[in-house]
């Protein structure tokens, strides 16, 4: 990339219709809010995209983005069932698109604690090394090191985890997990490898309060709770 050169890149946030723990996950009321305008304000707040755009399949789904301010492009109904991985939807979005960008933005619905805050900041991290990777990965620091996380035997027993853990030290195992929120790629790359980790990859790193990934009932009404005393403190 040449000294000056003005990046190319879009976000895309995939928001199909249905779910089987959530009614409906994507567009559940969150806050007096649709939960995907959350990812659609937050980026288009930055002014970092050349374009942000919802893949749904969905019609109801494609208004309500629009109403946002995003752009929709719909999926075929292939890519919208249970079966169909995150690989499937990005490679016919990035087919369609015809490759023009530098690098796509993914950002999950099911993150709305993510702002436009750290999508800048990931961005901009990206920028400052993309002549060194291709991909970038917003992770967590994990609520277990992998000593602690391990299959029970066969038998029921616990022979796998052979350690005294009466000397663990949870600050000498730092270790860190994908929160889902933020993922970036090259398209030639993410089309070539199909996925986003790997020594080519970048860490971002971001909190456990802002890494809240709605996936369930819990998860919902945890990000209830905390999206509301986020609000009122912006308000105050």
């Amino acid at each position: 990339m040449k000294l000056g050169e003005v990046m190319k890149r879009i976000a895309v946030i995939p928001a199909r219709s249905g779910s089987k723990g959530l009614c409906d996950k994507n567009i559940i009321d969150l806050c007096g809010e649709p939960l995907m305008a959350y990812s659609i304000k937050a980026a288009l707040k930055t002014n970092l995209f050349d374009a942000v755009i919802v893949s749904t399949d969905s019609k109801k789904y494609g208004e309500i983005a629009e109403s946002f301010g995003a752009e929709v492009m719909y999926r075929d109904q292939k890519l919208s069932n249970d079966w169909a991985s995150t690989y499937m939807v990005l490679e016919d979005f990035l087919n369609r698109i015809e490759l023009w960008i530098d690098y796509f933005v993914l950002l999950q619905p099911t993150s709305p604690m993510r702002n436009d805050t750290h999508i800048n900041e990931a961005v901009h991290l990206f920028d400052d090394h993309i002549s060194d990777y291709d991909f970038l990965v917003s992770v967590k620091e994990a609520e277990h090191g992998q000593s602690l996380v391990k299959p029970i035997g066969e038998d029921g027993s616990l022979k796998y985890f052979n350690e005294n853990y009466a000397d663990y030290r949870r600050q000498a195992h730092v270790e860190y997990s994908p929160n889902g929120a933020i993922f970036m790629g090259k398209p030639k790359e993410y089309l070539q490898q199909k996925h986003f980790f790997g020594p080519r990859s970048l860490a971002y790193k971001m909190s456990k309060l802002d890494s809240i990934d709605i996936d369930d009932e819990i998860d919902y009404e945890l990000a209830c709770l905390c999206m509301q005393k986020r609000l009122e403190l912006c308000c105050k």
